[in-house]
């Protein structure tokens, strides 16, 4: 390929060939351990966002890589076909901790062809075709997910590629957002409209039926928010009334991130169908889906992968989900993101420049405004403040971006769900300094 004048890594001249990389960040990560990683030049990074939200008990947990090792000296691949001891074992081991109502795993390998697998059953078990999604979604960015995710618009404007010509149509309805709410109400007196508007979706759709609707159960990529109280116990009724599959969307928000293995146990919910992603592999690809009763039905081979569900990768998940059973890391993320979440409420006090502090479990979205009267995003800032921790304070952060809602302006903290206390304290410290600059250069343009 052509070198990219603009991109400091395409032309690297220890680089000869290389795929464009997404983030076009010139850092190279070498080695990792716990919450901290390295660079090649031996700089070390405090990890705030569990790389990208991957690797829940941080880089290289030793009892993962035992895991794996010892999976290794016995075979490292088997196909689909046969039976896999390790698959099956995991496979009870998720079911285990799943809502009661969830009776099978459907394995993949990554969170969008997860997506795509439950889209599948519930359209093998409702016989529709359609599916709700949320505005400032993200489900993924295959042909079929960037449908239903908030990048789908983004992506094409300005875009001379046609991509749409490949996308189905899907119903985009008002999502969950106290803090900007997009009918413009209230909390408290707004009669849940976001929730009620799902139902007058699904009913009022001439061309197809509705098999589906997708919720994030903490939206991440659209701004770190979370779901008012009553919100999901609403969506299930209507989708239940209406004979449409609920799919939680949990490629974020399982695995002990937010106080339980799946978020759902967390909010009280029971789906129909869970999506699993992100942390599920320990650092490796792997994702999933858990189905509930009367969701469990596929023609043969019509969701399936030739890598999907290998020996030593479910040896590396099952080893990560023991770990977090044995030391309890729901309870550790609840509590040391009700630390966290104190904090920064603490910091917004001192600071104008926190408009809103958001958070379940470890699971924490900080929102930058110009103004809190008027909460005009303060997306410039935000890049700053990304930019200024990772480069000066050497903490990685997390940041939401335009492509996947309406704004940039949110701060991600996501820390490895086995985080202590004075690891939490740390990171704070050095968001807090950059917190500063940020407020420091807002107060001069005033």
């Amino acid at each position: 390929m052509q070198a990219d004048s603009t991109n400091p890594v395409l032309n690297s001249p220890t680089v000869e060939k290389v795929i464009k990389p997404m983030g076009h960040y010139p850092l190279r990560i070498v080695r990792g351990e716990g919450v901290r990683f390295w660079d090649e030049e031996g700089t070390e990074y405090l990890d705030a966002v569990s790389g990208e939200w991957v690797v829940n008990l941080g880089y290289r947990h030793p009892k993962v890589v035992a895991a794996i090792k010892e999976q290794l000296d016995s075979i490292e691949y088997v196909t689909p076909v046969f039976e896999n001891e390790q698959r099956t074992k995991l496979a009870e081991k998720v079911l285990s901790k799943a809502p009661k109502n969830m009776r099978s795993v459907l394995f993949a390998l990554s969170g969008a062809d997860a997506v795509e697998g439950a889209m599948h059953l519930a359209m093998r078990a409702t016989g529709g075709s359609e599916f709700v999604s949320l505005f400032s979604a993200f489900h993924g960015t295959t042909f079929s997910t960037l449908a239903l995710s908030y990048s789908y618009p983004k992506m094409l404007e300005g875009s001379k590629e046609g991509l749409d010509r490949y996308l189905t149509r899907q119903i985009r309805v008002p999502n969950y957002n106290c803090y900007r709410c997009p009918f413009g109400l209230k909390p408290g007196s707004c009669d849940m409209l976001c929730a009620r508007y799902i139902d007058t979706a699904i009913k009022h759709q001439p061309d197809a039926k509705v098999a589906g609707v997708i919720i994030e159960l903490f939206q991440s990529n659209g701004g770190m928010i979370p779901m008012p109280e009553g919100y999901i116990e609403m969506v299930r009724e209507i989708c239940t009334k209406n004979g449409v599959a609920l799919i939680a969307d949990e490629v974020q928000t399982a695995f002990s991130r937010c106080g339980d293995i799946f978020a759902s146990n967390v909010v009280g919910v029971e789906p129909d169908l869970i999506v699993m992603g992100k942390a599920f592999g320990a650092g490796l690809p792997l994702s999933g889906v858990v189905a509930g009763e009367g969701f469990t039905s596929l023609r043969g081979w019509e969701a399936g992968f030739t890598l999907m569900a290998t020996p030593a990768v479910c040896a590396g998940s099952l080893a990560m989900l023991e770990v977090m059973e044995e030391e309890d890391l729901g309870k550790n993320s609840t509590e040391i993101g009700a630390h966290m979440v104190a904090r920064l409420n603490d910091m917004k006090e001192r600071y104008s420049i926190i408009g809103d502090v958001r958070g379940l479990g470890l699971m924490i979205g900080v929102e930058l405004v110009k103004d809190r009267e008027s909460k005009e995003p303060a997306d410039e800032l935000t890049g700053f403040v990304w930019k200024d921790a990772l480069e000066k304070q050497r903490l990685l952060l997390g940041k939401s971006g335009p492509v996947f809602g309406d704004f940039g302006n949110v701060i991600k903290l996501k820390p490895a769900v086995n985080t202590t206390r004075d690891q939490a304290d740390e990171m704070l410290d050095r968001l807090e300094r950059s917190l500063a600059a940020a407020q420091a250069r807002l107060d001069r343009m005033h």
